[in-house]
């Protein structure tokens, strides 16, 4: 992170006094070392499986936002989203895709039965990869999950796709996670980000709601804006090939699905996890529906390509 980035949203006059009721645990861009990462990660995933498959409901538990407009049920919601995907990551039968943050694999699963493809799946919750192991045989799909964090993943097998589901915002040196990726992908290889981003750096200034949703990920947080990423992507070498936002509305309905399910089966949860943790949950979902019907933040998908090597012989402009 560059020194703007480090100090971005810190304020003057009389707005310091409000940023002085946060202690420096509470605040974003905190950097972290991999094994900190996992640790404060897994406080958030380290859940009983079956709360989180109650949360998400559906066939494949997708823990993101996911798209509402056409469809009936929580599983045609992920099923959209999850074809948008691949359509902006071109996937074709053969091709291998990794997936950082690949929570219970239910998008792997879904992407490598529906369109023909190879899956590799990161986590750093071993509950998370036990449930996703468990998803890959009865469907018998052609996935495997590491539980490793990107910075360790290694792979002698190039990517023709790499992708994340809003799990960026996560990595405090996002630029080197891009010159990773850069590095496991194929030349012309794609490389696809969906992700919340601030419409401007001074909204990264900490809040109630803010500091208590970054709590509860284990205070991982990061939110750029939209712009602050373009500028990683081109300086780890990839080309931007399109930008598709998503409505915040989406994600509204998400949230309101997942409070749903867990008003409806409130005795089950709170056996699984505890009355405390399910509270938290609930308050982090309500300020989630609260924030994403506000004007700071927009939903992207960005979509990179690695350049292939030039084919042919090189132009040469003629002299006048």
């Amino acid at each position: 992170m560059n020194e703007q980035s480090e100090t971005r949203g810190m304020s003057t006059g009389p707005r310091r006094e409000r940023r002085a009721a946060f202690t420096p645990d509470q605040q974003l861009y905190q950097p972290l070392s991999a094994e900190e990462d996992r640790q404060r990660t897994n406080t958030h995933y380290e859940q009983q499986v079956e709360f989180f498959y109650a949360l998400t409901g559906g066939e494949w538990n997708v823990y993101s936002a996911n798209l509402w407009t056409g469809a009936q049920t929580q599983t045609e919601s992920q099923e959209k989203k999850l074809d948008l995907l691949a359509e902006l990551m071109h996937l074709r039968p053969g091709m291998r895709i990794l997936d950082v943050g690949c929570g219970w694999a239910g998008p792997l699963v879904y992407l490598t039965k529906k369109y023909g493809v190879r899956g590799v799946g990161l986590t750093l919750s071993s509950l998370q990869k036990g449930a996703a192991d468990e998803r890959i045989a009865a469907h018998d799909a052609d996935v495997t999950i590491v539980e490793s964090h990107w910075k360790d993943y290694v792979d002698t097998e190039p990517f023709d796709v790499v992708y994340t589901d809003e799990v960026i915002v996560h990595f405090h040196d996002l630029g080197d996670f891009f010159a990773k990726v850069y590095g496991l992908l194929r030349p012309g290889g794609v490389m696809l980000n969906k992700e919340l981003h601030l419409v401007h750096a001074r909204h990264s200034e900490m809040t109630r709601a803010m500091s208590f949703i970054n709590e509860v990920f284990g205070s991982t947080g990061n939110y750029r804006t939209l712009a602050e990423e373009l500028t990683l992507v081109g300086e780890a070498g990839f080309d931007v090939e399109a930008i598709r936002q998503m409505p915040l509305r989406e994600y509204q309905k998400t949230v309101d699905s997942w409070l749903a399910n867990m008003k409806g089966q409130r005795p089950r949860l709170e056996e699984l996890v505890g009355r405390e943790t399910f509270r938290r949950f609930q308050t982090y979902l309500q300020l989630c529906h609260y924030i994403h019907g506000g004007t700071r933040m927009t939903l992207d998908l960005v979509v990179c390509r690695k350049p292939a090597p030039t084919e042919g012989p090189a132009l040469v402009a003629k002299g006048g």
